[in-house]
């Protein structure tokens, strides 16, 4: 339950609304905590010279202006609906992204790809760099600062689009504040629909943004600006990592090679030998997009000679307050930045199976065979010692100097192939320790095996910093906007 007083000014401000629900929401708290701010801050006549101020400028600070205040012309959009046409050959294609794909630390990851040639409207869906996409539909407010990682990938008409005026405000403090606790509060406000959750561009151009100091603004902007650029310098070192993986290690040219089956619902037709040890019948798992890697492997370990997979059993969830143990879901340790949203009792009985280290390889291990299911992360230096769901398969290297080598293995399109070969089911798939165990691993020196862990441990020590210098963001708005706790 939650309590709060309102004011008659506040009443009338509602249309007079009576709705103890609306006055407690957090759009309207942090409303009320945006106009406490300016006026704190401003004085009758400093409110009314800032108020006259052009646009365009940002000298004073303690005042507010609204989010088309700070935007281009036509900066805020939702582009228009279209037919979307999916092709198999990425050549043919740009990656479509949608709003749980743009969240996550690998955005282009298993990502679907639109036509070139019968998409009409790329240029309006395109995605560029310090562009601010924020979710409208379904989960509506969580917001994405475009980096280098996004590459040439065009987003879905359910991304709302900001372009912020460099002239008018560093797009990085504009993002830091549309991310912030009072940022999503205010824009999860302006939400209608029953069933389905919406946000127009329409409702959110008069959202307000407090306006700071010059050098304020442009610190935090630095430090969005940062983060960025080492997280596209994490994407692009995994990325050549994995083509060196192909090269050196499968002696595959990535750049020549192409698969036969594109996808995992791509129809194939073959005849397969049944063994008799562990007999299989299921067609997925002899022939097409799963098997076809199995040719281009030549000598072959199994993984459980390098790594020790373990899976908790299942359990009832204690949940509990903020101050228990922070537990993450399957989801959420793909996203760019993961931050624990459920807690559990730390009095559970044996709490300790389900707490992981920093470091430590996951695998999403239950799952439709596409998106996450089958797909690597590494748990970040914040998430250190918390508890985690049971659908992530724990991976812990015999040797540590093999988890880089794991990681790109299992991080190629050839080796999530055959890790998902191991699957059971069909509608939705399940991975067991013995199908990490069993599958396949090419050999490789120990030499080479432990050049990939640099590159792993380079890529994750700059996403960690990445996360910190947005937290450091964060810290320096609160500390402006004088917000002690909450919103």
């Amino acid at each position: 339950m939650r309590a709060v007083v309102s004011a008659s000014a506040d009443l009338a401000t509602a249309g007079r609304r009576l709705d103890a629900s609306y006055h407690a929401s957090d759009g309207v708290l942090a409303a009320r905590c945006v106009r406490r701010w300016e006026a704190g801050r401003n004085s009758d006549t400093q409110g009314s010279r800032a108020a006259c101020e052009p646009a365009g400028t940002y000298r004073t600070g303690g005042r507010l202006q609204t989010l088309a205040d700070v935007c281009v012309n036509n900066g805020i959009f939702i582009p228009s609906r279209f037919k979307r046409i999916f092709v198999d050959d990425p050549q043919h294609g740009v990656p479509y992204l949608t709003g749980g794909s743009i969240l996550q630390a690998d955005p282009l990851a298993g990502a679907k790809h639109i036509s070139r040639r019968f998409t009409s409207n790329l240029e309006e869906l395109a995605l560029r760099e310090r562009m601010i996409l924020v979710t409208c539909s379904g989960t509506v407010g969580n917001s994405v600062y475009v980096n280098g990682c996004f590459g040439e990938a065009v987003g879905s008409p359910d991304l709302l689009r900001v372009v912020a005026d460099p002239a008018k405000v560093p797009p990085g403090y504009l993002y830091a504040f549309l991310t912030s606790p009072m940022g999503k509060a205010l824009i999860t406000q302006q939400t209608y629909g029953a069933v389905v959750p919406h946000v127009e561009a329409h409702h959110v151009v008069g959202l307000p943004i407090p306006r700071l100091d010059r050098d304020t603004e442009e610190r935090i902007h630095a430090l969005i600006e940062r983060a960025a650029a080492l997280r596209t310098r994490a994407g692009a070192r995994l990325k050549e990592s994995k083509r060196r993986f192909q090269r050196k290690v499968l002696g595959l040219d990535p750049d020549l090679h192409s698969w036969r089956y594109g996808n995992e619902h791509a129809r194939g037709i073959g005849v397969a030998w049944v063994q008799t040890q562990r007999p299989r019948l299921d067609a997925f798992h002899h022939i097409g997009y799963a098997a076809e890697p199995e040719a281009l492997l030549g000598s072959r370990v199994c993984l459980g000679e390098l790594v020790r997979p373990y899976q908790p059993p299942q359990f009832k969830r204690p949940y509990a307050g903020n101050g228990a143990m922070p537990f993450l879901s399957g989801i959420d340790l793909y996203d760019t930045y993961p931050k624990p949203h459920m807690y559990i009792s730390r009095r559970m009985p044996n709490l300790d199976r389900y707490v992981v280290g920093a470091g430590t390889i996951l695998v999403q291990n239950v799952g439709q065979r596409y998106g996450l299911f089958g797909r690597p992360t590494v748990l970040p230096r914040h998430l250190d010692g918390v508890a985690v769901t049971q659908h992530l398969m724990r991976l812990y290297p015999i040797a540590e100097s093999d988890r880089g080598f794991v990681y790109i293995w299992l991080a190629t399109d050839c080796g999530r192939r055959l890790l998902l070969r191991q699957s059971c089911g069909t509608s939705m798939g399940v991975l067991f320790e013995r199908s990490f165990s069993e599958m396949p691993v090419p050999v490789a020196e120990s030499a080479l095996r432990a050049t990939f862990e640099r590159d792993v441990a380079a890529a994750q020590a700059d996403r960690d910093e990445a996360n910190n210098l947005e937290e450091q963001a964060q810290a320096a708005l609160r500390e402006a906007l004088e917000i002690k706790s909450g919103i």
